[in-house]
């Protein structure tokens, strides 16, 4: 871990504020997390970062909380990951229960449709920033590249299933460098 003990009250602090102002959805929130937790309180470390990314992508149920929750968890253990589902979650609850509300009794209002338009395309940069930023770290060599590149095609084009994809890479993963490495325990 990057940084000394963090207590279980900030990370709810902190994961509370990004709960309430992260829109978008898990690729831009990343974005928010990254800011909040690797560049300005140092919690973590880019690979810190990068390898709870993976994890939440990994795993089942929403991305975005399961990457919270073994953040929280890295960082103070079962009481961290409590901290960081609380704070993440609650915020969300409160605000979809007002905007369900808003938008069922307005949703015909021009200005409410205009407004959810410029946020939807604000969103679309976030996830670009996240995506740049996460890419100048992680893709480093052309195998990392080339398994980037398979991917997006394979998604996008083929319209793979994504959890195929992460095993397929997963154990491409393992095939090409697992050899260059040796296995830590």
């Amino acid at each position: 871990m990057s940084s000394p003990k963090v207590k279980a009250k900030d990370i709810f602090t902190v994961f509370l504020k990004m709960g309430a102002f992260a829109f978008g959805g898990v690729y831009s929130m990343l974005a928010f997390f990254e800011r909040e937790l690797v560049h300005k309180r140092k919690w973590l470390s880019h690979e810190e970062f990068a390898e709870s990314v993976v994890i939440g992508q990994l795993t089942p149920g929403a991305p975005i909380v399961n990457t919270g929750i073994f953040i929280g968890y890295t960082l103070r253990k079962w009481r961290g990951a409590l901290a960081t589902v609380l704070g993440q979650v609650l915020p969300s609850f409160v605000l979809i229960l007002i905007l369900a509300f808003i938008y069922v009794r307005y949703k015909e209002i021009a200005l409410l449709k205009a407004i959810l338009k410029g946020v939807g395309a604000a969103v679309v940069g976030l996830i670009a920033s996240v995506v740049y930023s996460m890419s100048r770290k992680i893709l480093k060599d052309y195998q990392s590249i080339a398994f980037a590149l398979t991917a997006l095609i394979c998604l996008a084009v083929f319209k793979f299933n994504p959890i195929v994809l992460i095993v397929a890479a997963a154990l491409a993963g393992v095939f090409l460098h697992g050899r260059r490495t040796e296995w830590k325990s």
